[in-house]
């Protein structure tokens, strides 16, 4: 009996999910996504299955400023366009744990074979890991979204 329920705590231990994992999965599942065409609604359903109640919030705020200089390419892709063959190059890391959430490096495959280093920062929300932070590692830049000082 005991062999048993020593064996059914292994599975249980097993079968659960590493949170790191899941954050990556969700930050490649997002990608694959979001790149799978241009345009993505801020309300869409997948929006909120994917980024954090105050980053949409922030970003549609931001949106409705006119010549606002705050975000001066996508947030998510840092660039003005793209191409939905990039998903092909799409590469995730594994999860970091940083401050209270985890923190995801994703390559972004652009043109001439080259890539785009970001890091998307991912916390908890809703029982599900949720984007609230993109940066763009290959230039060391990041749009001051939360910076009320930013216009």
């Amino acid at each position: 009996m005991r062999v048993l329920i020593l064996i059914a705590a292994f599975i249980l231990t097993a079968c659960n999910a590493n949170p790191h994992n899941q954050a990556s999965e969700q930050t490649e599942h997002f990608y694959r996504w979001y790149l799978s065409g241009p345009h993505k609604n801020l309300d869409s359903a997948e929006m909120q299955h994917y980024v954090a109640a105050d980053t949409l919030k922030r970003l549609a705020d931001i949106s409705k400023i006119p010549e606002q200089e705050i975000v001066n390419s996508d947030y998510f892709t840092y660039t003005q366009d793209y191409d939905p063959q990039w998903r092909s190059a799409l590469k995730v890391g594994e999860a970091q744990p940083v401050m209270g959430g985890e923190a995801v490096d994703v390559w972004l495959g652009v043109e001439d074979g080259n890539n785009i280093h970001l890091k998307a920062y991912l916390r908890e929300e809703q029982n599900e890991w949720k984007i609230y932070r993109v940066r763009d590692i290959t230039d060391n830049f990041e749009h001051k979204i939360f910076d009320a000082g930013a216009r």
